[in-house]
């Protein structure tokens, strides 16, 4: 019973956070057809920036947090001027090549920043540890499900009923009708930049504590947050959080009870397999645009 109740609070976390990543994914996905490569350096990025402002300028772990997560959303609507902006028109294809050129600058200009040592964050539980069913869970987890629980709902609520949800959900079924109606794609496109950037930044700011900061740390969380969307269905809300929700659980429940030495190919295994089944995913449409 220990075993489990430890297991099933680790893939609820570990989802958490790919649901956090691939709703960053979804929400730039939407707003402009493009998968951003840079994505994993983003969350590498937002690690980092937190870790500054609390150890080099004295911020509490909180004030850090919301500090990097707001300063990510400016380098996110920046990284729009210069690798997307002004190849709005050009194919799929060149957006994409510019945002894998950008995630390179992002990594060295890193490695100039911090080195390339692994750095610990730290977080505003350090140590804390909640009893569930007899069972000590470490706090961060429990920190990690609540906080991405209110901001999954928060982006559920921006999606469903803002005018910034409806605009972006024109896009994404037709762009070319949506400017003849009056949507402003330069605005929505540098809101959904800044957004999806300080969701990569909360999610890879939010596990980082309970693992270590390196350059590659954002890149492995990035991989799995695709999976856990293509999984699901690319372009679907409904369809990232399936995804990331049973990434968790093949990853910790399966992998930990049954096949420990494979656990973390586990996912893509499955993915690879439902793909062959359901080429669109298991909530995504029959048509998608990738």
């Amino acid at each position: 019973m220990d075993t489990f109740v430890a297991l099933a609070f680790s893939a609820a976390a570990y989802g958490a956070v790919l649901a956090l990543a691939a709703l960053g994914f979804l929400v730039l996905y939407k707003a402009t057809g493009v998968v951003n490569f840079a994505h994993g350096d983003l969350i590498t990025t937002g690690g980092y920036v937190a870790l500054w402002f609390i150890t080099d300028l004295g911020s509490t772990p909180v004030v850090g947090y919301v500090l990097a997560v707001t300063t990510m959303g400016l380098i996110g609507a920046g990284l729009e001027r210069v690798a997307y902006a002004p190849l709005r028109r050009r194919p799929h294809l060149t957006v994409l090549i510019a945002t894998l050129a950008a995630a390179l600058v992002i990594r060295a200009l890193i490695s100039l920043w911090q080195g390339s040592t692994p750095q610990r964050l730290p977080s505003p539980v350090d140590g804390a540890v909640v009893t569930v069913f007899g069972t000590p869970i470490a706090g961060q987890r429990i920190l990690i499900i609540v906080v991405a629980f209110v901001c999954i709902a928060g982006v559920i609520a921006l999606f469903g009923y803002s005018g910034f949800g409806r605009q972006l959900r024109a896009l994404a079924s037709d762009r070319e009708a949506a400017e003849l109606y009056g949507v402003r794609t330069g605005r929505i496109s540098l809101t959904a930049w800044g957004l999806s950037a300080s969701v990569a930044a909360l999610a890879g700011i939010l596990v980082a504590p309970l693992s270590s900061l390196d350059l590659n740390f954002g890149f492995t969380i990035m991989l799995a947050a695709f999976a856990a969307a293509v999984l699901g269905g690319f372009g679907n809300l409904w369809g990232v959080l399936l995804g990331a929700s049973l990434i968790g659980v093949i990853q910790y429940l399966i992998g930990g009870y049954v096949l420990h030495d494979y656990a973390a190919i586990l996912p893509y295994v499955a993915m690879l397999a439902i793909l062959g089944l359901r080429p669109q995913g298991l909530l995504g449409q029959t048509a998608v645009r990738l």
